[in-house]
């Protein structure tokens, strides 16, 4: 039995949920919200894309308030987190259209994903589509040899 640090998990944001709690993961998301009187923040990255489901990562950051830097927090920006499954939260609710009004009848699901973060760093002018690229092809070489 090992006594150093567990393992730290990649993964794209839409497969937290799949994750355990205490998983150490990183993954990548775009800043949506961020509360300055909590120290948290809520991430997306909607790939791969499920019709029915939204996953949205509420990533506590007070760990690392001291050096957290105002552009890392701005919404529309990339980061990376590397932290820990806390929890995952099954919401239902009313689908909404582009502009975000209620549409008539679909019942949408979210799942909210609490990480307590232990890093995070810019991910500064990232080419998202050879990200997601990469990683597709990084996590199927895994589950084939893993």
């Amino acid at each position: 039995m090992s006594n150093g640090p567990l393992p730290t998990t990649i993964t794209f944001l839409a497969h937290l949920p799949r994750h355990p709690q205490r998983t150490k993961v990183r993954f990548l998301g775009c800043v949506t919200k961020y509360d300055i009187s909590t120290g948290v923040l809520e991430l997306q990255h909607a790939y791969p894309s499920a019709y029915d489901m939204t996953v949205i990562a509420v990533v506590d950051l007070n760990l690392l308030l001291e050096n957290l830097k105002r552009e890392d927090v701005a919404v529309g920006a990339w980061v990376n987190i590397v932290g820990y499954v806390e929890e995952v939260i099954n919401k239902r609710e009313k689908a909404k259209d582009l502009n975000g009004n209620t549409g008539q009848g679909g019942i949408s699901r979210v799942d909210l994903v609490k990480v307590q973060a232990i890093m995070l760093w810019s991910a500064g002018a990232i080419k998202i589509g050879e990200y997601e690229r990469a990683l597709t092809q990084r996590l199927d070489l895994t589950v084939v040899s893993g």
